[in-house]
């Protein structure tokens, strides 16, 4: 009987010891309320540019790295007082770069399409490490400085027929593929009465005040992937010439699922760096799609993006879980 007792204390306790172990990876990871989908906090997710304006008649896209490396670390792969608008990285700053980038040789490029659900992958190691002058650089004198440059990989010149615009493209540097490639949707809004928005509490909109500024609710539903979507502006009517989007004062984002229970809540503001989008369906933009939703990473929750516009930082998304958990894009968008 006691040695039963005892077989039974081990099992417990090393089910215990086995259920607080995790994976040793980069990522930081959470476990989401009432799911076993876990958050991977720094996913890295780059926005790749196209560069029309260094070599004449000459057109590449270009990932920038720079905001991945530690302070300073231009000053030690590139060499000083360059004077042309484009470096190649020799073998050994190359290797440095990598290193200090935390990417790996047999990584790869896997660059999604997320309007068109189409994925392509291109090795690493068949990229060119590349320093590139920033545009905001371009008109002073050389030589430049290292910090003027933008350090990445040049990708080859055949990718340019495949996409559309960069617009729509997000990029993954990493041995495996990260994306699910399970078409997301984009939200097809419908304006809807404000009595039919639900009550988010003491602190909704509602409830808010902009000094003289009438009180004036705009509130939109669009559902996908079964969930429901709901959007409400706080809107400025005394300005008629202003554009829509310049109207918003406040916006909130409100995300339910089947039974009505809230899974996701955000307010988003109107600022000086920051613009809010206009609504599938009701911009300027005929039928061009900002907002989308759905499965965009493997085992990662469902994701929720396109509201917002900003002039000093990148956009990004959010992932749809109770908590605020999103990511902002790498775009190394400097001034």
């Amino acid at each position: 009987m006691k040695k039963q007792l005892y077989l039974l204390l081990m099992s417990f306790i090393a089910l215990l010891l086995l259920s607080n172990c995790s994976t040793n990876t980069k990522s930081n990871k959470s476990e989401t309320s009432g799911s076993n989908l876990k958050v991977i906090k720094d996913v890295d997710i780059y926005h790749m540019l196209i560069i029309e304006d260094i070599d004449p008649g000459r057109v590449f896209f270009h990932v920038s790295l720079s905001e991945t490396l530690p302070l300073d670390a231009d000053k030690e792969i590139l060499p000083a007082n360059l004077t042309q608008k484009k470096y190649t990285l020799t073998d050994k700053e190359r290797k440095l770069f990598m290193k200090m980038a935390g990417i790996a040789e047999d990584a790869y490029f896997w660059i999604y399409d997320y309007t068109n659900n189409q994925l392509y992958s291109y090795p690493i190691l068949s990229a060119e490490a590349t320093a590139i002058l920033d545009y905001y650089r371009s008109h002073r004198s050389p030589p430049y400085e290292t910090r003027d440059y933008r350090i990445g990989f040049k990708l080859p010149q055949e990718l340019l027929p495949r996409f559309r615009s960069n617009y729509d493209l997000l990029v993954s540097i990493t041995k495996d593929n990260p994306f699910a490639q399970e078409q997301l949707t984009p939200l097809d809004w419908r304006l809807i009465p404000n009595a039919n928005y639900p009550d988010t509490g003491p602190d909704k909109l509602s409830n808010r005040n902009y000094g003289n500024v009438p009180k004036y609710l705009k509130s939109y539903m669009a559902n996908a992937n079964n969930m429901t979507f709901y959007v409400q502006d706080y809107v400025d009517e005394q300005h008629p010439q202003l554009l829509d989007i310049y109207k918003i004062f406040e916006r909130e984002l409100l995300v339910v699922d089947k039974e009505g229970k809230t899974l996701f809540k955000r307010r988003m503001y109107q600022s000086e760096g920051t613009s809010l989008v206009g609504l599938n369906n009701y911009h300027d933009y005929k039928n061009q799609k900002f907002q989308w939703a759905g499965q965009l990473f493997k085992d990662l929750p469902p994701v929720v993006f396109g509201f917002e516009w900003f002039s000093f930082s990148c956009k990004g998304l959010d992932f749809i879980v109770p908590y605020r958990d999103g990511i902002d894009f790498k775009c190394d968008n400097r001034y």
